[in-house]
């Protein structure tokens, strides 16, 4: 039997062993790790900052929207400048311009700095936020173009990353807070941001491969034009906003239980369940396509939604929680698989920008439609099955469309020994 489990185990690792053997990539991989960081750290960060400057929530819950609306308009936007020039200079201006201005926000915060001032840095910080997570996938997708399972794990750590950064940078804000003040946690996150772009622009030596284009040949619209990855990108909203759908279903859950502080552990299960799912998704060898893969892990996610609406104990909530949140990352990975296998030449970086967008407006709109549903948790459980659903039911109408989609090539990423 431990024989049997030591090749199950082996056969896992092996993807993963053979992503990280490639000169230079362990660099890479901790370099967009920490780079990512801040992305868990700000929005918290920002509230409490204003919280003690300004006196308010209100305008530390400002702050931090103004800072996510600039990001997800504007991380498509240098995703497709690093199509153009290489991530290189993409990295090196935005996480260099974040960190300065996050250190300002911190120095003008500490001296009294008024509220619009504060709320302004706040959107500038969103504005340089750098396309780390759209830059990181596509230099895996050409790097690893030959080697199909050290891709998908490469495609797999990517997405436990950003789960990393949500549970790792709200822990890191808290404590920092309690040590030295909020504006503190500033300070670190604007390190971080810095010290990962550099090293993942170090890292990656980029020789970029022009596409041949005829005037008019690539709109403003850029990926925005085909409907292939449009029905991802709606796909990509749909599932992300099931996502804060449930998630603040199950504080409200709780609260309606009397057992306020039970939200943490609730949503620690989710998070739990989410990152060995995805580890495990990262580690095997599936014979579906990502395609087909994308719509099981939906159904998946909108059985897995749906149960929480008729659990009324805690425990029992967190054991369902926990089971549902296996499909989560793997279902987010296979997205980035498939739309790693249609995007236009060309214009795999801001492809994946765009999904990132998606991913982020959904999440925000899925939190507006949670308030509103806070009083009947069930009902927002319920909501987010249904979304799932029907991101479930446009994967598979949208197959065809994605069968036959080669993928592009477009410039020659290596990873510096």
């Amino acid at each position: 039997m431990s024989g049997t489990a030591g090749r199950s185990t082996r056969r896992m690792t092996g993807s993963y062993r053979a992503l990280f053997r490639h000169p230079g990539a362990v660099r890479l991989a901790l370099g967009g790790l920490i780079g990512r960081l801040p992305v868990g750290m700000l929005g918290l960060a920002f509230i409490l900052v204003l919280r003690d400057s300004a006196g308010s929530y209100a305008a530390g819950g400002l702050a931090a929207g103004s800072y996510l609306l600039t990001a997800a308009v504007c991380v498509p936007l240098w995703s497709r400048a690093a199509d153009r020039v290489g991530p290189r200079p993409v990295l090196m201006t935005t996480g260099l311009g974040q960190a300065c201005v996050l250190v300002t926000f911190s120095l003008l915060a500490g001296h009294g700095a008024g509220t619009a001032v504060l709320v302004t840095l706040a959107a500038a910080t969103g504005v340089l936020l750098p396309p780390l997570g759209a830059v990181m996938r596509a230099l895996w997708s050409t790097a690893l173009a030959d080697e199909p399972d050290a891709k998908r794990a490469a495609f797999a750590y990517e997405s436990l990353v950003m789960d990393l950064a949500f549970v790792i940078g709200p822990t890191v804000v808290a404590g920092i807070a309690a040590l030295t003040g909020a504006a503190g946690s500033l300070l670190c996150a604007a390190a971080a941001t810095a010290v990962g772009c550099l090293t993942v622009a170090a890292a990656a030596r980029v020789s970029v491969v022009p596409v041949r284009r005829r005037p008019g040949d690539t709109p403003r619209l850029g990926p925005l034009r085909d409907p292939a990855q449009l029905s991802l990108l709606l796909i990509g909203f749909l599932l992300m906003g099931s996502v804060n759908l449930t998630e603040m279903s199950l504080v409200a859950s709780a609260d309606a239980a009397g057992h306020r502080h039970a939200s943490g552990p609730l949503i620690a299960a989710l998070a739990c369940g989410s990152l060995i799912g995805g580890f495990g998704y990262g580690g095997r060898r599936w014979r579906a396509g990502p395609a087909r893969r994308l719509a099981l892990l939906l159904a998946a996610l909108a059985a897995g939604w749906a149960a929480p609406a008729a659990v009324g104990n805690l425990w029992a909530l967190g054991a369902v929680l926990a089971l549902a949140g296996l499909a989560l990352t793997p279902a987010i990975t296979a997205q980035y698989e498939t739309l790693d296998g249609i995007a236009v030449p060309g214009s795999l970086t801001e492809s994946f920008g765009w999904l990132n967008a998606a991913g982020a407006a959904g999440m925000s709109a899925g939190a507006a439609v949670a308030g509103l549903l806070a009083g009947t948790p069930a009902h927002g459980f319920l909501l987010a099955a249904a979304s799932c659903a029907l991101a479930c039911a446009l994967a598979c109408g949208c197959r065809g469309v994605w069968r036959g989609r080669t993928k592009p090539a477009e410039g020659v990423p290596l990873m510096r020994t």
